[in-house]
């Protein structure tokens, strides 16, 4: 194959990464991009975050106290993006569309060292269908998810150096292949499958037998030795905060065994039809959207059939069918990260989980577009004689492509993705709570006419309401209800709210935060004074619950608390004029005027 030819496959990769995901660069932050980014205060400090995000898990900037995660590197590269373009999450998709580009790159590469140079078009078709399926549009539209496409960047490049270390032998390259695995670690975790992936590919296109291939891949445990190292460092222990909310995972919601077992079985199958059939595509997959299921359920004997079917295939196949082999082999070992089979992780399905594994459904539809006419085709003349199977090809994505750029503008903002979604997912009561939340902090505190605003908040109340039917015990839910509540000044209602959500989660702060808001705006100062105090030792970050104590406090009378107080929530949001104003009415109330005017000049200067 001519250099000039792989250039034109490369070429026509980059690009169309690129045109299937510009329409997103106008995009806004969406779901956990404002837990990681918009709202996280280590990571808005920039370049100066940078080292306490290494000493801190994942969610810590946004105040989480525990947390299972550590995904420095992520972090660190959302801190600089802060630092060089402050909230502008146009910047942060140009960097993903970019990086996606980069990564379908990488992977055309490492098929192609794989397969060799005499099976290049079915490299680039692999590549190209792994680059156009429209399940990927959760980790490109979304700028957290930028941690997937980081991860597997690095964990290919790190493979692709290995690779040029065997065929030159030299030492640099296998040092660069390790410290770059390393770094893949360090930006998501699951970056660990590779660590199978590697004597995988070894065995089977390497010609290595298995001592050899696994002794050269266990140099690969030390980065991993020097992730694991850290993350216990940072969180306590390797498993981190291990306890994982229901809503999150629907597993948890039954201690039978027996039944999360053939769930997790059923779900996996939903992971491949996911890959086979992409459509609904939806952000939720939680409680009630997928139901528990005995061994007695159809789909679960249907997906434990097809999963069985798969290992044996790949068993009697093995290095009769390398093609195959892989495409088995590589899916298998990087879903199963995500099964719940093995290990239960903080979800039980996602759309972005079948990321990675999707390379190897995307390789087994290209090898069986192309193997019926694989005699006819010639390197020499491949438009010629691979008609059918490029015309193939050309509908399965020109499909794929038209629902990813369509899919992609459900990921506008937050409000039109739950509005979207919420038609697919209704049974989901995660799903009914964003859709209620981007009703009430998306549109009602938008809306000028206030008829139309108490509407919408009306209709979010209702659909917090059917997340609490579907999910009784929702603690986020009846905060949030309470807080639509509140805003329609039915402060009885409201309250009765924000106690059940304390009550079914001691530790939900924002309603803590709120229900001392409330007692605050009644004059109650001393059961103001406690809630926010609850919600300051749940989250001592809680910036809203710092100043309105503050306020409380200043209420009292006690000036000097109140100063301390204020003066937290500075640190925490150091734009904010009215915490500033306040610490200079709290001197003036103390007698010291000339603190009290220093600080009214630095709030005068910021509004």
């Amino acid at each position: 194959m001519k250099k000039k030819q792989l250039n034109i496959y490369s070429l026509i990769l980059v690009i169309l990464s690129i045109f299937l995901y510009i329409n997103t660069l106008n995009h806004d932050y969406v779901l956990d991009d404002f837990s990681v980014i918009k709202d996280n205060f280590i990571v808005k400090e920039g370049i100066d975050g940078i080292n306490e995000i290494f000493k801190t898990h994942y969610r810590y900037g946004y105040g989480h106290q525990n947390a299972s995660l550590y995904r420095p590197l992520t972090l660190s590269i959302f801190a600089l993006q802060w630092e060089l373009f402050p909230d502008q999450p146009s910047f942060a998709h140009l960097i993903n569309i970019l990086c996606y580009a980069l990564l379908n790159w990488l992977i055309f590469l490492f098929l192609l060292n794989l397969f060799g140079q005499e099976k290049t078009l079915l490299a680039f078709l692999s590549t190209l269908l792994f680059c156009l399926h429209p399940i990927h549009t959760e980790v490109v539209a979304n700028i957290k998810s930028f941690d997937e496409l980081l991860a597997m960047s690095l964990s290919v490049s790190a493979i692709l150096l290995l690779f040029k270390y065997l065929k030159t032998k030299f030492k640099k390259y296998f040092i660069s292949s390790i410290v770059i695995f390393g770094l893949a670690l360090f930006a998501k975790e699951s970056s660990v499958a590779f660590i199978a992936v590697i004597p995988f590919t070894l065995i089977l296109f390497k010609d290595f037998k298995i001592a050899n291939a696994l002794k050269l891949s266990s140099v690969y445990l030390i980065p991993l030795f020097v992730y694991l190292l850290a993350r216990k460092s940072v969180l306590g222990s390797l498993s981190g905060d291990s306890n994982i909310a229901v809503i999150d995972n629907l597993l948890l919601s039954t201690d039978q065994t027996a039944i999360q077992l053939a769930t997790a079985i059923k779900i996996s199958g939903l992971y491949l039809w996911k890959l086979l059939f992409p459509h609904p595509l939806m952000n939720d997959y939680s409680l009630q959207q997928i139901s528990l299921s005995s061994f007695g359920d159809w789909k679960v004997l249907l997906s434990l059939i097809v999963y069985m079917s798969l290992i044996y295939i790949l068993i009697k196949l093995w290095k009769k069918n390398k093609i195959i082999s892989f495409s088995i082999g590589f899916y298998l070992i990087n879903i199963a990260l995500y099964t719940n089979i093995f290990i239960k992780i903080g979800t039980s399905f996602g759309e972005r989980l079948a990321f990675v594994s999707s390379l190897g459904f995307s390789v087994a539809l290209a090898y069986f577009i192309l193997v019926p006419f694989e005699k006819r085709i010639h390197t020499k003349s491949i438009f010629k004689t691979a008609k059918t199977p490029l015309l193939i090809t050309v509908v399965i994505a020109a499909l794929y492509g038209f629902k990813t750029i369509d899919r992609n503008k459900a990921w506008q903002d937050n409000y039109t993705l739950y509005s979207t979604d919420v038609k697919n997912c209704n049974k989901s009561a995660r799903c009914q709570y964003y859709y209620g939340l981007g009703l009430m902090k998306e549109k009602a505190l938008d809306e000028k006419n206030e008829q139309l605003k108490n509407q919408l908040i009306q209709n979010s109340i209702q659909a917090f309401s059917k997340a609490i039917e579907l999910y009784p015990s929702y603690s986020d839910a009846y905060g949030q209800r309470g807080l639509a509540y509140y805003r329609l000044n039915q402060m009885e209602a409201a309250l009765a709210d924000y106690k059940k959500a304390v009550q079914f989660n001691p530790g939900n702060a924002n309603a803590l935060s709120n229900m001392g808001s409330l007692y605050f705006q009644q004059k109650e100062y001393q059961n103001a004074k406690i809630a926010f105090e609850r919600a300051i030792k749940v989250n001592p970050n809680h910036v809203d619950a710092l100043a309105n104590y503050a306020s409380t406090l200043g209420t009292l009378g006690d000036y000097n608390s109140a100063i301390t107080y204020f003066k937290k929530a500075v640190n925490l949001k150091p734009t904010e004029a009215n915490y500033y104003q306040m610490i200079g009415v709290s001197y003036q109330n103390l007698g010291n005027q000339n603190m009290a005017n220093q600080y009214f000049q630095k709030a005068q200067s910021l509004k």
